[in-house]
């Protein structure tokens, strides 16, 4: 739709004069490619067709041609017949594609078919170099252009001398170019350059013809250097031996730039700078000056080498040293040096302790002996001169063991007790005696360990694990080295077991756990198993010093506690330790309780109260009982009777009144009657 819109706004002009009622329709696009096979550096033309119909006698239509590669638009036009072109001058490999075009009228459209347009071949590059004429160590900076091709383009620079062909290869990701420096070597005379382009797409890789070929001339600064040896490259040891190394600088360049060496292999022997000259002499040639000598002649960049070998014959072998490599101190240390094809009774040999100032001369015939001792030990050469030339043996290692001294067997912990279960650690060591020493524990007659110490005042450390009886006795050791004495056995060390505490028990008495107030309390602290001496450390729970602790050799400590009262109550425990451990024990719990006589003053009381409070009941109860009597005995009694004029009854009629509240009659109306009497 957007592409639509472009189009119809590029070509509105053209658009707007035409009319939209004329009737027409596009059959059909076709995008075609001449020629069919198109080479690089040729010309391509796209020629888009397009087939209209419409009604005769009509206006043109000017149609609008848009083309695309790759679909991206690359060209449009308009025109008044049914075909347009789009030409490729001159045609590149980068205009690798697919194509097609489509053609607008109106607000119609058609699109062609894609054309798959293949570029055959890709253009030489152009090459160029900085200098034309160079000297050896100096660079060639040589640029390759492919000035008609479009980036990625991977270049490959070549430089030719004679047979020789060095190639370079450098890619370029954003320019159609490189450059490449290349090192004017040694040995390089005239040089030749050349490159080629080779550039690639998703669908195809194309490699150009190669550029043309450049000439580069090279101008030599010094020549190859001329080495000479004297006497000759075969000399004999005692023979003086000189190199002479030379070189010639050409007219044009500069003496003081040159600098020359000569060196053995990877050794350099001597340098000269600033001269065409050099040399190295040595007045007594040995054998290790055989060997590969060069002379390197060189000035920024540029070197050149000429090398020769060297041969040395030997005058006589190196001598050859005799000896007893390791003896027993007190045995004779004998030496002898002699050489190969010489009687040793013509030369003088010499005998020399490295590291030390010691140089004997030997007797005739190479010998040297003596009583070997400790401080003998160490390396030793043997030296000859004949015709100035001196030469050694190689070093052989003299030991001479001084015997073992009677060891000492001695606990770690410095303490003769043993935990038992526990490690027992045992050093062995001799005060004297050549290293390496080799120790030997024994127990009774039986062998037990070997360590070896390799320094001298070395302990051995033995470790054993104590678990019976039978180990705490007869520990012995001794020391023995290359010596033909044997070492004497130590004194023997024994050992006291320590046993660990298994368990520890707190009982009390009472076994109640609980305390009369005032009374006294007894703890015992109890261990089952565990050596003696123990310590036995009273606590309760909710303090933190002890209250009460002793050192005993026993297996029960008891602690008494006089007039125990409520405010010592609480949990107790104990613990025992001896040199092997220390156990804790159960926890008690100690109550305080009354005391027998205050039981039985709080009973009587409490039966007096229980007597009192029935006593007071009974009285009652008879008071209440009396009382009830008194008032009937005063209702039975006399009582004066008046009438309403407060006269006095007839003395019969009194005691008749008397007599009817006296017989005790039940009745509600004769009691009222005797209570109104009254």
């Amino acid at each position: 739709m957007h592409f639509l819109l472009r189009v119809a706004l590029l070509h509105f002009g053209i658009l707007a004069i035409q009319s939209e009622h004329t009737a027409f329709t596009i059959n059909k696009v076709v995008l075609k490619a001449e020629p069919n096979e198109i080479w690089n550096g040729n010309n391509l033309t796209l020629t888009c067709e397009a087939e209209i119909s419409k009604v005769p006698g009509t206006d043109p239509l000017q149609p609008s041609f848009v083309f695309y590669k790759d679909d991206v638009q690359i060209f449009n036009t308009t025109s008044l017949n049914d075909e347009a072109h789009y030409i490729i001058s001159p045609a590149r490999f980068s205009h690798w594609g697919e194509y097609s075009c489509a053609v607008y009228v109106n607000r119609k459209n058609r699109k062609s078919e894609e054309l798959p347009v293949r570029i055959r071949g890709v253009s030489a590059p152009q090459i160029s170099v900085s200098k034309k004429e160079v000297k050896e160590g100096e660079k060639v900076t040589v640029r390759c252009e492919a000035s008609e091709e479009k980036a990625p383009i991977i270049f490959k620079i070549f430089k030719v001398n004679r047979n020789d062909k060095q190639e370079k290869t450098r890619p370029a990701h954003n320019t159609n170019y490189v450059d490449v420096d290349f090192l004017v070597e040694e040995g390089d005379k005239n040089l030749f350059f050349e490159c080629t382009a080779e550039v690639s797409s998703t669908f195809a890789k194309e490699t150009s013809e190669a550029s043309e070929r450049l000439l580069v001339t090279v101008s030599e600064p010094f020549s190859t250097p001329s080495i000479q040896v004297y006497p000759s490259t075969n000399i004999t040891e005692g023979d003086r031996l000189t190199v002479y190394c030379t070189v010639l600088a050409s007219s044009i360049f500069k003496e003081s730039d040159i600098e020359i060496l000569i060196q053995k292999d990877k050794t350099i022997l001597t340098n000269q700078k600033h001269d065409t000259s050099a040399s190295y002499s040595k007045d007594l040639a040995v054998v290790a000056d055989e060997g590969n000598y060069t002379c390197k002649a060189e000035s920024g960049l540029a070197s050149k080498t000429s090398s020769v070998y060297i041969h040395v014959t030997e005058l006589f072998p190196r001598p050859a040293l005799q000896v007893g490599e390791e003896i027993s101190e007190g045995d004779a240390l004998s030496f002898s040096c002699s050489v190969s094809g010489f009687k040793a009774e013509n030369l003088t040999f010499y005998l020399e302790k490295i590291n030390s100032t010691m140089t004997t001369r030997m007797k005739t015939g190479g010998k040297y002996k003596k009583t070997g001792l400790e401080q003998d030990r160490g390396l030793y050469v043997c030296k000859v001169t004949i015709r100035n030339i001196t030469k050694k043996s190689e070093p052989r290692m003299v030991t001479v063991y001084a015997p073992v001294s009677t060891p000492v067997l001695s606990p770690a912990t410095k303490m003769q007790e043993v935990v038992m279960g526990q490690t027992l650690i045992l050093m062995c060591k001799s005060e004297r005696g050549t290293p390496p020493i080799t120790y030997t524990l024994f127990r009774g007659t039986e062998q037990l360990y070997n360590i070896t110490r390799k320094t001298k005042g070395e302990s051995a450390e033995f470790k054993l694990n104590v678990s019976t009886l039978s180990h705490l006795s007869g520990y012995r050791c001794k020391g023995n080295n290359k010596n033909k004495l044997s070492s004497p056995f130590s004194t023997a060390l024994n050992f006291t077991v320590i046993a660990q505490i298994q368990k520890v028990i707190l009982e009390t008495i009472p076994s109640s756990g609980e305390v009369e107030n005032g009374r006294d309390l007894t703890l015992m602290c109890r261990i089952i198993d565990g050596s003696w001496p123990v310590t036995f450390t009273f606590y309760r729970k909710d303090k933190s010093d002890h209250v009460h602790q002793e050192i005993i050799n026993k297996s029960t400590s008891i602690w008494h506690q006089r007039t125990f009262d409520k405010e010592q109550e609480g949990s107790y425990y104990c613990t025992a330790s001896n040199r092997a451990s220390r156990i804790h024990s159960n926890i008690l719990d100690i109550k305080v309780i009354l005391a027998s006589w205050k039981k039985a003053v709080i009973a009587v009381f409490v039966v007096l109260m229980a007597v009192g409070v029935a006593a007071a009941v009974t009285w009652w109860y008879l008071q209440k009982k009396r009382k009830a009597k008194q008032i009937t005995v005063e209702m039975s009694g006399p009582v004066t009777v008046t009438n309403s004029h407060n006269e006095k009854p007839l003395p019969g009629q009194n005691n008749e009144t008397e007599s009817h509240c006296h017989a005790g009659e039940n009745t509600y109306a004769r009691i009222e009657g005797c209570l109104d009497a009254t």
